[in-house]
This record gives structure tokens, sequence and C-alpha cells, in this order.
């Protein structure tokens, strides 16, 4: 006798298959958002670099971790002087109208004249002079690129000694997008002052 071909069962009712297009479409839904969340994860964050240097005899500090507004906490480099700076670009909260975002880090430069100055004498140590601040502001709209701009100060005391920032230009760390250099400088002040005592009066 032959064999018959088994019975299998009549169609799939269509509430049955709307369920599974749904469960499906769902899947590819949350596929592509897993996708994007796994792509925006992996993208470097945007970041600066911030070098500093010395024109002037003395040695040169940068304070950390600076005054930060809307900017993440910088990383220090263990082989050069330099910072990496990172603006909290994904803050929704730092965006003015929600569409443009502002924000700004400032740190001190300190100058170590004498050498000793900040540990010695070790009962009334002498304050290591500052040379003022440099400043990096980021202006960022959505759908364009960041725009960075550096800017200084003077200390409020003044010892002699300012700063001076350069800038953009392209960053050399490897890492970030643009990079600034903060050099110590001599016065104008102190300058002229030093140019006075040259003269010789007769």
């Amino acid at each position: 006798r032959p064999s018959r071909a088994p019975r299998f069962p009549g169609p799939i009712p269509r509430l049955h298959c709307k369920a599974m297009a749904r469960v499906s479409g769902l899947a590819a839904v949350l596929g592509l958002v897993a996708g994007a969340s796994a792509t925006a994860s992996n993208a470097a964050p945007y970041s600066i670099q911030l070098h500093w240097a010395s024109a002037v005899g003395p040695k040169v500090g940068i304070v950390l971790p600076g005054l930060l507004s809307c900017f993440e906490l910088p990383d220090p480099s263990s082989t050069s002087d330099n910072l990496l700076l990172h603006p909290s670009l994904a803050r929704r909260g730092c965006y003015s109208g929600n569409t443009t975002y502002q924000g700004g880090e400032s740190h001190g430069l300190t100058v170590y004249d004498p050498p000793h100055c900040g540990s010695w004498p070790p009962i009334k140590p002498k304050v290591c002079p500052s040379a003022g601040l440099v400043s990096i502001h980021v202006t960022k709209e959505d759908g364009k690129d960041p725009v960075v701009s550096c800017s200084t100060h003077a200390p409020a005391f003044p010892a002699g000694y300012s700063v001076e920032c350069k800038g953009p230009e392209p960053a050399d760390d490897g890492k970030s997008a643009v990079k600034f250099t903060a050099t110590v400088v001599k016065s104008k002040a102190a300058e002229t002052n030093g140019a006075a005592d040259d003269v010789l009066v007769v």
C-alpha cells in the first residue's frame, strides 16, 4: 500500500501572522537602535590638546584640576607637558536653546621662582608666583564642527610673568582635534623695568 504524505494543519491564522510580523518588526527596530548605540559608543570623544611651556629661566607648572564649565576632568600626560581636555558635548544641559553648546576650561600657570618656593622654608614657605590663567572656550552648534578659541588673564598679584596662548594648530598627541600652547613669558611691565634698570645715569 502506497505511503501517504503526512498531513499538516491548515494555514496559520492571520492573527498569528500579524503577531509574528510585529515581533519581527520590533526586533529589527531594536537591532537598529542597538547598532546605532554601539557606533556612538565606539566613536572617540572630542578632545583638545593643551600644551604648556616656558620662555623664562624658572620651571613652570600647571594647576589642576582647574576651573571647569561643561568640561570633564582633564587627563594629564605622564611623559610630556600636555593636558587632554574633554568638552561635555553630549551633555544637553550645556546647550543654549538646546542647539548651541558653550563650555570653557581654565588653568593657572605657576612659576617656580625661586626653585624651592612652596616648600621652603618649612615653617613658612615662600609662595610661588603665578603667571596668570589660560582659558579654552568651545562653542558648537548642532550639525556643525566645534569652534575652539583661547584667551589669557593676568594674575591677581603680578610678579613679572604673564601667559601667551598660541593656536589652534594641528594636534601632535595622536588623540586630539586641535592643539593650543600656553607659554609663560616675562610680562611687558617687567621687561620695561628691566630696560630702565640697564640705563646708565651719570
